[in-house]
């Protein structure tokens, strides 16, 4: 990833954030989302935005919140377009974060060993 790239990417993943933690949006879906990284394609037209959930309740899984992120895509996609001056606002592609989980996971068997 280029310097401009990653330093876009790191002003779109806090603007995303600030986004969430400013209560803009009114998803129940969404409810305690965070964004922990974006990466963008090399023509800058594809935004991949990963996130995690924190909080304890039934409306907090990850397919829940993915169709809750989706659908506000639009919303979001209008607030980077204020942000930035920038040709085209890219599209934005929302996952899951499990890196958590993986390092979790890779602690557990080294400690096995």
């Amino acid at each position: 990833m280029g310097l401009r790239q990653a330093r876009l990417a790191d002003e779109m993943r806090d603007v995303l954030a600030a986004t969430f933690t400013g209560g803009q949006l009114s998803d129940p879906r969404v409810a305690g989302v965070t964004i922990t990284a974006v990466k963008l394609s090399a023509d800058l037209q594809l935004a991949t935005v990963y996130f995690r959930i924190y909080g304890e309740g039934p409306e907090r899984t990850a397919p829940d919140a993915a169709a809750g992120l989706k659908s506000a895509t639009g919303f979001l996609r209008r607030v980077l377009a204020d942000a930035f001056d920038i040709r085209r606002v890219p599209n934005l592609r929302f996952f899951y974060d499990e890196s958590i989980e993986r390092g979790s996971k890779i602690e557990s068997l080294l400690a096995q060993i």
